[in-house]
């Protein structure tokens, strides 16, 4: 018995209910726990790290800068409670969002206190964490505060409070904002080096101090930075009032020429600094959308633009873990002033320096169009070297290993973690290359032998199926050892060294083999097409076909012709000029081929006849067979085949009788003098009625009389229409009529004139003549 219809639509919800919950469950966001965790908030008038704890209802934490603690309940997602800071409190209310990842909160006389989640920051001091000197102190901040404004992980700022001394009178936690606010940027615009920090004196005492000059790179402005050694034996590093501070902010802008802090963060944006930024922030986020930016700081001008992702990637490795392991960046380090007169050196080493240098970007008639800074196309190619000489040395202290952003450092990595001997180098690869580039070679030949092995096995099959397979076997196999060249030029790093042109090979196979599948698919699909309009009578498609067929081929060998010359590095406007030369030259020595295929589309224009027609052409009489590219065959009435050229044809006065709505009949019936006028005049008026009985026969206009005293007959004409259109079905019925007339002859008694002869004989005595 059916469920009803009610009950089976509520299984079916149910059923959907069931399937859609646990992706409901997965797609909930990561760390919705509530209120504990790092918050980076901030009001009107400052900021402060947040760190809060739940227990049950109850929530607690403190929060940087200031030491201030908060406490209170929640309920419904709603923290209510009051904070505490240096003798002041009040209250507040936070509201968490749906997704748990934000607030939005109120204090004290109503002033907003809002907040989202940060990074997860370090439970336990981190490593760069030291007050040992003004130098490590100066460290620890930078290495912080880069954390919280260039990776996000603004929880590292709270580590930097115990290294901060305030000058003057102590202000609440807004003034200590503001105060620190303007020496991040003062330290940020600046570039220095940490190595030229004081070194304190051996026994130093607490109080005393010790100063550092830092400038904006290409200024004579600086600022003092002052560092006093606390009681705790922490050097801490003074920060001034915020008045000094903000006027020192705009004196160094001012010397940067710029008249806003906005306006120099636009302007350093393209200088060695940022290019330094892009490229390590950006393989940071490879996989996200940071390849690209990564990638926009190498100069990659003399790589093909088809190359430049696998090429850029493998770049992009050496030059990380070359930097890795050069040391710990610190931005401020690295001068930011666009309009600097030298490269930037940023490494040197006997067998290659990593250096930043400017560039002329050109458009594509090679004008400089930008001036920007890139990793220099000199550092590109020593890099490979630059990292074989800094491969053993460890990784900076702080930094981890980063996953491999090629597949030839994926490979070696995987390679050379489960056989460490196969690294030995020889002919400038290694043991695990060498052995790759053959085996790969060995499953590129198997693949070309099965893909000829086939093609040859089923050429001649008689299932379409298996013709099918293969003719494109061949292609196919073609193909694939194609994209195994590229696959290998990429995972065992043959672009490099002596290989370079590898790359640029690889990708050119890949394109002549696309090149060839496609000429081969592109000839099965038209061969098919073709097969099925010879099965009608309307030519139009075959020259449809035919001019289709061959421009799409012609575009085929056009782009790849194209595609090779641009990998090879070849302009586009030189490739496409010297194909047009190239083609005036092949249209003026094959032109009577061109005026063939363009008699051909004139053909198609014009549509003179079709396939079946019967034609005049020539003097000549024949039946339309096929009309193809460059020519015209045609089947002859005593069977020749006849091969005429378009242009030819196209020129020609064709008289179709295959196209007649109608065709005429001409017929001369001859009788014979002996047939008396009464027969004559009985066979002519029935002649005209058997005529009109013909089902074909127009009678409309028809004319049937004796027309002539011929030589040997008397002539009747028979001149009138049949209502056919073939040649086959004119001759059907022209023979159903004359056996009719036949009949007719013989029914009235007449006869058929025939060609006769009378010899008169006279002999030689002058006897009266016989006739024989």
């Amino acid at each position: 018995m059916p469920l009803p219809l009610r009950r089976i639509a509520a299984l079916t919800m149910l059923l959907v209910f069931c399937l859609m919950l646990p992706r409901a469950l997965a797609a909930q966001p990561e760390g919705h726990t509530g209120w504990p965790g790092d918050w980076q908030t901030f009001w009107s008038s400052g900021e402060a790290f947040l760190l809060l704890q739940q227990r049950g209802d109850a929530v607690s934490g403190t929060y940087q800068p200031g030491d201030g603690t908060v406490t209170g309940t929640t309920r419904d997602g709603v923290l209510r409670g009051t904070w505490s800071e240096g003798g002041e409190s009040g209250d507040f209310i936070f509201v968490l969002s749906a997704d748990g990842q934000s607030f939005a909160g109120r204090f004290g006389s109503g002033d907003w206190w809002n907040g989202h989640r940060a990074a997860i920051a370090q439970q336990q001091r981190p490593t760069w964490f030291s007050g040992a000197t003004p130098q490590a102190t100066l460290r620890s901040i930078l290495a912080a505060g880069n954390d919280a404004i260039y990776h996000g992980r603004e929880g590292q700022v709270r580590w930097i409070e115990p290294l901060l001394t305030y000058d003057g009178p102590e202000g609440d936690s807004s003034d200590r904002e503001r105060r620190r606010r303007a020496l991040w940027h003062i330290l940020d615009i600046s570039t220095f080096r940490l190595w030229d920090a004081p070194v304190p004196r051996v026994g130093a005492e607490p109080g005393e101090t010790l100063a550092f000059e830092i400038s904006p790179a290409g200024t004579s402005a600086d600022h003092s930075l002052r560092f006093r050694l606390g009681a705790e034996g922490l050097w801490q590093l003074v920060v001034p009032p915020a008045v000094i501070l903000q006027a020192d902010l705009e004196r160094l802008i001012d010397a940067r020429g710029h008249d806003t802090l906005e306006a120099l963060e636009r302007a350093r944006a393209g200088s060695p600094r940022m290019v330094m930024m892009d490229f390590l922030l950006g393989a940071k986020d490879w996989d996200g959308t940071g390849d690209t930016r990564a990638l926009r700081a190498l100069n990659l001008d003399h790589v093909p633009r088809q190359l430049r992702r696998i090429e850029g990637a493998l770049m992009a490795d050496y030059l990380r873990q070359s930097i890795d392991r050069i040391g710990f960046i610190y931005w401020q380090e690295i001068p930011d002033d666009p309009n600097r007169p030298l490269p930037y050196v940023y490494y040197r080493h006997p067998v290659g320096d990593i250096t930043i240098a400017p560039t002329d970007i050109l458009d594509g008639e090679g004008r400089p169009v930008e001036r920007r800074w890139r990793f220099s196309r000199e550092t590109m190619a020593e890099l490979p070297d630059i990292y074989a000489a800094l491969e053993k040395m460890p990784l900076a202290p702080g930094l981890t290993t980063p996953p491999p952003l090629s597949q030839f450092f994926a490979t070696r990595q995987a390679v050379l973690a489960r056989a460490g001997w196969l690294q030995a180098e020889a002919w400038g690869l290694e043991t695990w290359q060498w052995l790759g580039v053959l085996t790969y070679l060995g499953v590129m030949a198997l693949v070309l032998m099965a893909g000829w092995a086939v093609a040859r096995r089923l050429a001649g099959q008689d299932s379409w199926q298996g013709r099918l397979v293969g003719q494109l076997a061949g292609p196919v196999g073609l193909m694939a050892a194609a994209l195994l060249f590229l696959d290998a030029s990429e995972r065992l790093g043959l672009t490099l060294r002596a290989f370079g042109a590898v790359s640029g090979l690889s990708a050119m196979l890949l394109i002549l083999a696309s090149a060839a599948l496609a000429y081969r698919v592109v000839s099965l699909i038209f061969g098919a097409l073709m097969a099925k309009a010879t099965q009608t009578r309307a030519y139009t498609d075959e020259i449809v076909l035919s001019l289709a067929q061959g421009l799409m081929k012609l575009l085929i060998v056009v782009g790849a012709v194209i595609g090779c010359a641009d990998v090879a590095g070849l302009p586009y406007e030189g490739v496409l000029t010297g194909l047009g030369i190239g083609g005036v030259a092949l249209a003026f020595a094959a032109r009577e081929t061109v005026s063939n295929i363009i008699g051909g589309a004139i053909l198609l224009s014009d549509r003179p006849f079709r396939k079946g027609d019967l034609v005049e052409a020539a003097n000549t009489l024949a039946v339309i067979e096929t009309v193809g590219l460059r020519s015209t065959r045609l089947r002859k009435l005593d069977d020749t085949l006849m091969i005429v050229p378009n242009a030819q044809l196209s020129d020609q006065v064709i008289s179709n009788w295959g196209s007649r709505r109608r065709r005429r009949v001409l017929m001369k019936i001859g009788l014979t003098y002996e047939t008396p006028r009464a027969q004559l005049e009985q066979f002519v008026a029935r002649l005209m009625e058997i005529y009109r009985d013909q089902p074909e026969a127009e009678t409309d206009n028809v004319t049937i009389g004796i027309k002539s005293l011929g030589p040997h007959s008397i002539d009747i004409e028979l001149w009138g229409h049949f209502r056919v259109f073939s040649y086959e079905a004119q001759i059907a019925a022209q023979q159903a009529l004359i056996l009719d007339i036949l009949s007719l002859a013989k029914e009235l008694g007449v006869s058929f004139a025939y060609p006769t002869q009378t010899v008169h004989l006279t002999p030689d005595n002058g006897a009266v003549p016989t006739t024989a």
